[in-house]
């Protein structure tokens, strides 16, 4: 009868186990997830809201490119702002800030976390 209690103990234990690493592989994926949505905003911004060799795009249009962008972002549950833009030279650089959610079940945990970035593009005069 010991060995029976005993065991079962040890089941429940290594049960309480996995259920906290796959909670850990969960936030552990979100926050890959994250690093990989942000670093696509800034592959966005380079690539769709600079100016091409045969077009110049106005401030319109980049801003009509930019709201696509954060829609696009928002869709997911996440949020996406944009704040001041600098120029130098040939580039424009805006900051961003993407902010998403990290939730655990076993731990009940939940709350947003931010990424603070700098994206780049091309502009002509």
């Amino acid at each position: 009868m010991k060995g029976i209690i005993e065991a079962s103990v040890y089941l429940i234990l290594f049960a309480f186990i996995c259920m906290f690493s796959i909670d850990f592989i969960r936030i552990n994926r979100d926050v890959s997830d994250a690093g990989e949505v942000s670093q696509y905003i800034e592959n966005y911004i380079e690539a769709c809201c600079g100016d091409g060799l045969a077009e110049k795009l106005t401030e319109e249009q980049r801003a009509s490119k930019l709201a696509l962008l954060k829609t696009s972002v928002e869709s997911n549950g996440a949020l996406l702002d944009f704040g001041d833009r600098m120029k130098t030279g040939d580039y424009e650089y805006i900051e961003y800030t993407f902010s998403y959610k990290l939730k655990a079940a076993m731990f009940a945990y939940s709350s947003w976390h931010q990424y603070k970035g700098l994206a780049r593009y091309c502009v002509t005069e």
